[in-house]
């Protein structure tokens, strides 16, 4: 495992024995595009490969690995499990086991016939067809259309900014008893200093509560009560450190903890099945059904929601015996929280594995949702794009349908073999491929598009 240190940094060891297990299916002729998927799926510890084989008229060129698997066995971390099919006896085969691939991505699919008896086998298997990255490259131009069957959950979305679950306008006993043993009329400036800046904003809410304030609490608000409440202590307090923490954080105390409500609203008002032979990824329906305990958590209780406490802590200004005893706080109430839904599983018989189950709760507001498109692998066809028009016209009728005012614009649309733009390619589609077989990080949904000419890109919903 030493040799994915890196990769453990990125999706954990969770992900990165998903990547170990998984099979990938990539369709396509031999172009530079597929082998740069091929090296980047070998490269991130995926050992089972399908390459099922399209025939080409186009040269495949210098650059296109002649023994593919004898290359890339000295890529993997174990024996490489690989295999070559013809795609067209493929499709004609209706027992083909689709459903053990984790991933199918397409490179470069240019057969009409072929992807419309593809759709048609997607279509004949439901939600029990893998997810489909078809992505294509021309000139400086191409794109990735991600095709999903099921709902795709994201156990971590790993955003850019952490948002801690601090828990401040809804403490449990335990914590509002910590905050009430820091008297700050009793207490100098070195005792104030040592405070963590949570337990100042804490009593600013306590404040604003005694004060009748039932509304939304604002930013304002709560910096005036900071003043309020510290300043008696000396003016020289607005220059200790967890002063400032608190006036810089004050923003943390006035929204509710709401950053999972589109998971509820999914589950109030969506009907996803909670049968587990109707879902392909098995981490799919695992956290579902988690979701689906919190909900039961909260209806037996009376409660409005139940969200698990994360029990961690950011780093701030206090003294080390403070800030010790309130990190324990937390980590005893995450693992309170974790123990109830344990137990609301065993009542209900369901079954998760316990990485997951520790994920989800050390990261629950990192949990995001993708729903399947509306539209199929033909959604490609009927967009009113004109990039990805111009993109599909080549791909399957070798002619761009350009306007006079677009051809400009789509100038380096036929330059042959762009082996830097299918390089681009390669990785973005195996990233996606990652983040889909981990269920870490948001993938695209559902179309991304690249410009090479103006070094642009952006994602689409279609």
């Amino acid at each position: 495992m030493e040799r994915y240190d890196r990769q453990l940094r990125l999706w954990g060891a969770l992900g990165q024995d998903s990547l170990n297990r998984s099979r990938v299916c990539v369709v396509g002729p031999a172009t530079p595009l597929l082998q740069e998927v091929f090296k980047n799926l070998v490269l991130a510890g995926i050992s089972s490969l399908t390459w099922l084989k399209v025939e080409c008229a186009v040269q495949s060129g210098s650059l296109f690995l002649a023994e593919l698997k004898k290359d890339l066995e000295p890529l993997a971390s174990k024996q490489l499990e690989y295999e070559e099919n013809d795609l067209r006896k493929t499709l004609q085969q209706p027992q083909y086991d689709w459903t053990r691939f984790s991933v199918v991505i397409l490179t470069c699919i240019g057969e009409q016939t072929a992807m419309l008896d593809l759709n048609e086998i997607r279509r004949q298997r439901g939600t029990k067809f893998p997810p489909v990255l078809n992505t294509f490259v021309s000139g400086f131009y191409g794109y990735i259309y991600l095709v999903l069957s099921e709902t795709h959950f994201v156990l971590q979305a790993h955003p850019d900014s952490k948002k801690y679950d601090l828990r401040l306008q809804n403490p449990w006993p335990e914590l509002i008893n910590y905050v009430d043993t820091f008297d700050l009329s009793k207490m100098d400036i070195a005792t104030f200093s040592g405070i963590p800046y949570t337990v100042l904003l804490m009593k600013c809410i306590a404040k604003l509560e005694r004060d009748g304030n039932n509304g939304r609490i604002t930013i304002d608000q709560m910096k005036k009560v900071l003043d309020q409440i510290c300043l008696p202590l000396g003016n020289d307090v607005i220059y200790e450190p967890n002063y400032v923490e608190a006036k810089r954080y004050a923003y943390l105390a006035c929204s509710q903890n709401d950053c999972c409500k589109e998971l509820e609203d999914l589950l109030r008002n969506l009907e996803i099945s909670d049968y587990g032979n109707d879902w392909h990824d098995t981490y799919n329906y695992e956290i579902l059904t988690l979701l689906l305990t919190l909900k039961n958590i909260a209806k037996e209780n009376g409660e409005l929601s139940f969200q698990p406490l994360t029990g961690t802590l950011p780093d701030m200004e206090s003294t080390t015996e403070n800030y010790i005893r309130l990190k324990k706080l937390y980590e005893v109430k995450a693992k309170l929280d974790k123990s109830r839904v344990e137990e609301s599983l065993a009542r209900s018989k369901k079954i998760v594995s316990q990485d997951v189950l520790e994920t989800f709760c050390s990261h629950y507001g990192e949990v995001r949702k993708i729903l399947p498109p509306k539209s199929d692998l033909l959604g490609i066809f009927s967009t009113s794009n004109a990039l990805l028009d111009a993109l599909v016209m080549v791909q399957f009728w070798e002619q761009p349908a350009v306007t006079a005012e677009d051809k400009d614009e789509f100038i380096g649309l036929r330059v042959d073999d762009n082996y830097s733009v299918m390089a681009f390619f390669g990785g973005a589609v195996v990233q996606e491929a990652i983040k889909l077989i981990t269920h870490h990080y948001v993938p695209i949904d559902n179309l991304f598009l690249y410009n090479g000419i103006n070094n642009s890109s952006a994602t689409y919903k279609i």
